[in-house]
C-alpha cells in the first residue's frame, strides 16, 4: 500500500506539470477531474475503499478529459478496488471493476496514445509490480471467459458417453426368454 501511495503522489505531480490549450468547457472538466483526483489520492491514503470506488467511478466518467497521469491513477485505483473485491469474494463487484478498468484503459490509449504509454511506463518504472498493460490483458481475458460462460458459448467439455454396442444389446435381448421380455 505504501508503494501504491508513492506512485499516486508521483502521478499527481506529473499530472500537475502537463499543460494543454483548452476551451472553457475543457477547463471546467479538467478542474473537476483534478478535484476528484485529489479526493481519490486522499481516500487511497486513508484506505477508504468505498470513497476510492466513488472517486474512481466519477473520474472514469471524465476519461476523455483526464491527463494520462490521472488516467493511470484511476487504473491503479481500480486495481485496488479489484484486489479488495477479490479479498471479500465479491465477484459481482470484481467483474464491474474489471470492465471499468478495461474501458478506462482502452479509452485513455485511444485519446492520448503516446502520452498514455509514457505514463504507464513511468508508473511501471516506479513500481515494476504495476504492469498495467499485462493487467489489462488479464482482465480482458477474464471478462471474455465470463461472457462466454454467461451466453453459453463456453461450456465444460464433458466426455461423451460411450455408445452401447447395438449387436450386444440385440444378442442380450434374444437370450432373455420371450415371457420375461418387456412389452414393446
Amino acid at each position: 500500500m505504501k508503494q501504491f501511495l508513492i506512485i499516486m503522489a508521483v502521478v499527481l505531480t506529473l499530472g500537475a506539470c502537463s499543460s494543454k490549450k483548452k476551451t472553457e468547457v475543457d477547463v471546467e472538466a479538467a478542474a473537476t477531474a483534478e478535484r476528484h483526483s485529489t479526493e481519490l489520492t486522499d481516500a487511497l491514503s486513508h484506505g477508504n475503499i468505498s470513497k476510492v470506488t466513488e472517486m474512481a467511478d466519477s473520474l472514469s466518467l471524465f476519461v476523455d478529459d483526464l491527463t494520462p497521469q490521472q488516467a493511470v491513477q484511476v487504473l491503479l485505483a481500480f486495481v485496488n478496488i479489484h484486489n479488495d473485491a477479490v479479498a471479500a469474494k465479491n465477484s459481482r463487484a470484481d467483474l464491474e471493476t474489471l470492465r471499468k478498468f478495461v474501458d478506462v484503459y482502452d479509452i485513455s490509449l485511444s485519446v492520448n496514445g503516446k502520452e498514455m504509454r509514457e505514463a504507464i511506463a513511468e508508473a511501471r518504472r516506479i513500481n515494476p509490480a504495476f504492469n498495467l498493460d499485462s493487467l489489462a490483458g488479464d482482465f480482458r481475458e477474464r471478462l471474455t471467459q465470463y461472457d462466454a460462460v454467461q451466453d453459453g458459448t463456453l461450456v465444460a467439455a464433458a466426455p461423451e458417453p460411450e455408445k452401447a454396442d447395438s449387436t450386444d444389446a440385440t444378442e442380450a435381448a434374444d437370450s432373455i426368454p420371450l415371457v420375461l421380455r418387456p412389452a414393446e
